[in-house]
């Protein structure tokens, strides 16, 4: 009896060790752009059996815009291209951008990335963040493409409260930054996501106090519409049926 309580105790010790181990090396990988490769080829694979709509604009960023499963709807009458992939970093919009943004000649574009660079193991800081945005749009505007882009705030979760004082940091930078540039623009969402006290809301959040639920991205939603609508994107481009 006291053998089997043993290797039972070796082998849970080895099974955990070995999920650890596979938790390190996922947080490690997914810092690195190539990590999301599959997902890339993915939407090259649905842009060739199912060609995107013209006239939109583009949504690109990580886990949020990638869960959002009716943000088409909850955009009408703007038209969308909805491009989030894994837990993106703004650095890996920047090195998929000649395949996730460069093809579709976007109205607009709006970036929802930013919460998964500050939980980088790495030590990424607000400060990085601005770089990578700034990297990513001026590496688009090299390459000719002047479409106006839209930055939706980084915002706060319950998981993640400790981090909140860097995300409002990186936010206060990148607002400060558009406002001085041409065609760029911030979209304050992580407001309405804070009660009176500025505490965070209860009920926007699925269990693990990360992942917006229904309710969240029905606050969030409206305040981007909003934004999108009054810059005409509903309407039909000039020159275009």
């Amino acid at each position: 009896m006291r053998r089997s309580v043993v290797v039972f105790g070796v082998a849970f010790g080895i099974a955990v060790a070995a999920l650890f181990a596979f938790l390190i090396y996922v947080l490690l990988a997914s810092g690195d752009p190539k990590y999301w490769e599959g997902e890339i080829a993915a939407f090259e694979r649905r842009d060739v059996s199912n060609p995107p709509p013209e006239n939109a604009v583009l949504f690109v960023g990580g886990r949020d815009l990638r869960l959002w499963t009716g943000l088409a709807e909850a955009m009408a009458p703007v038209t969308i291209i909805q491009r989030g992939f894994g837990g993106a970093q703004i650095s890996h919009l920047n090195h998929y951008r000649a395949r996730i943004v460069l093809p579709y000649d976007p109205r607009a574009i709006v970036v929802m990335a930013g919460e998964a660079d500050l939980s980088d193991v790495r030590g990424r800081r607000p400060e990085d963040l601005l770089d990578d945005f700034r990297t990513f749009v001026l590496s688009l505007r090299a390459e000719g493409e002047d479409a106006p882009v839209y930055f939706v705030s980084l915002r706060p979760a319950p998981a993640r409260e400790e981090r909140w004082y860097g995300q409002q940091r990186a936010n206060a930078l990148i607002a400060d930054y558009v406002r001085t540039e041409k065609d760029m623009y911030f979209i304050d969402v992580s407001t309405a996501m804070l009660d009176e006290r500025g505490n965070i809301r209860d009920g926007l959040y699925r269990w693990d106090g990360l992942t917006l639920n229904g309710k969240g991205y029905e606050t969030a939603g409206p305040i981007i519409r909003e934004r999108l609508v009054e810059a005409g994107y509903g309407e039909l481009r000039p020159g275009r049926e």
